[in-house]
Parts: C-alpha cells; sequence; structure tokens
C-alpha cells in the first residue's frame, strides 16, 4: 500500500503558489476590463458610423395641398359650394376630400395654423340625425356665438376625443339641410 506524504513545495520560484495565482488573477482581472473598455469603444464607433451613414430625410412628410382648387372641384362635382375660406398667409391646408359616411356627403378641409395646431373643417350638405350624432359624439351644446356675421352653436366636450384635441370644442353653423362644423386644437 502507497503510504501519504505531504506534498513539498518546490524550491527556487520567486513567490509561493498562492502569490503566482494572485498576480495572474489581477492580470485577467485587468485583462478583462481592458476588453470591456475596448469593446465599448468599437461599439460606439460602429453605432456613429450607422448613425451618420444612414441618409434621413428631415423634411416633413405632410404636403401642403391646394385646398381651393380641390373645393372648387369638388363643387362643380356636388353641384354644390364647397366652403372654401380665405386662411392667414401663415396657414397652410394639410388635407381636402370629398367623403361619404352614414349616406351623407361631405367635404372635408384640414389646416395647420402657423404655431402647428389643428383646424377641421367638415362641411355637409343633406344632414341627417346620424351623422351629426357621430360627428358631435361626446359633445353637448352650450350656447351659440356670433362669428363674422353668423351665428354658430358652441358645442365643447365632455370625453377626451382621439386623437388628443381634435373634437374637445366644435362650432356648428347650419345652412338649411347642411352644416359646418370647425373643430380642433386651434383658437379661433
Amino acid at each position: 500500500m502507497a503510504q501519504w506524504r505531504p506534498q513539498e513545495t518546490r524550491q527556487g520560484c520567486k513567490g509561493s503558489s498562492s502569490q503566482v495565482s494572485d498576480a495572474a488573477a489581477q492580470r485577467r482581472a485587468k485583462q478583462t476590463v481592458r476588453n470591456l473598455v475596448l469593446s465599448l469603444l468599437v461599439t460606439s464607433g460602429l453605432v456613429a458610423a450607422i448613425y451618420l451613414g444612414v441618409p434621413r430625410d428631415d423634411s416633413n412628410r405632410i404636403t401642403e395641398v391646394d385646398y381651393q382648387a380641390i373645393a372648387q372641384s369638388a363643387s362643380e362635382s356636388l353641384g354644390e359650394t364647397a366652403v372654401s375660406p380665405e386662411i392667414p398667409a401663415d396657414w397652410w391646408a394639410n388635407a381636402a376630400r370629398l367623403e361619404s359616411d352614414l349616406g351623407v356627403k361631405s367635404w372635408y378641409v384640414g389646416f395647420v395654423t402657423d404655431d402647428n395646431q389643428y383646424l377641421g373643417l367638415s362641411q355637409v350638405f343633406q344632414t341627417n340625425p346620424s351623422w351629426e350624432s357621430q360627428m358631435l359624439a361626446g359633445n353637448f351644446l352650450e350656447g351659440e356665438i356670433e362669428l363674422a356675421g353668423l351665428n354658430w352653436e358652441i358645442w365643447p366636450t365632455l370625453n377626451p376625443s382621439a386623437p388628443k384635441g381634435t373634437k374637445e370644442y366644435a362650432l356648428v353653423h347650419r345652412v338649411g339641410n347642411g352644416l359646418v362644423v370647425m373643430y380642433g386644437t386651434a383658437d379661433i
């Protein structure tokens, strides 16, 4: 049977085995931090190169439309006069179209004001209670106001609209069997 003998330490080493392993551990720890810093620098460089190298279009994706020309065309096709108001020089129209909903044809124009607020205008030539109810859903009749010599009904909202702010406040002008509704976030 073999006898157990304690291991002998090697003579002539510069340090004990624990000192050698401590130095190796410190060297490995420094390499880990160094490699982490290098990988962060390389990653940051790649991100910067991609960010700077990818072309971006910074122009406005919402284009201006000639709402007066579209209103003229809509008026001709409907046989009715589509509202085409004069607007301040620093306002612009971003949408103008004929719509059909609940059996009612309507004319819509969307405006962007000088301070990037929204003002929508919808005109119906032969309204019905369903369309009016849908258009003014969540709003209630509060009173009347006179603007530019016309009587407008004031319809504030009880419910927030989606998208937010689009129909928090509406003005309604009745013309025969039709009506004009203005709404949005802009001050009128």
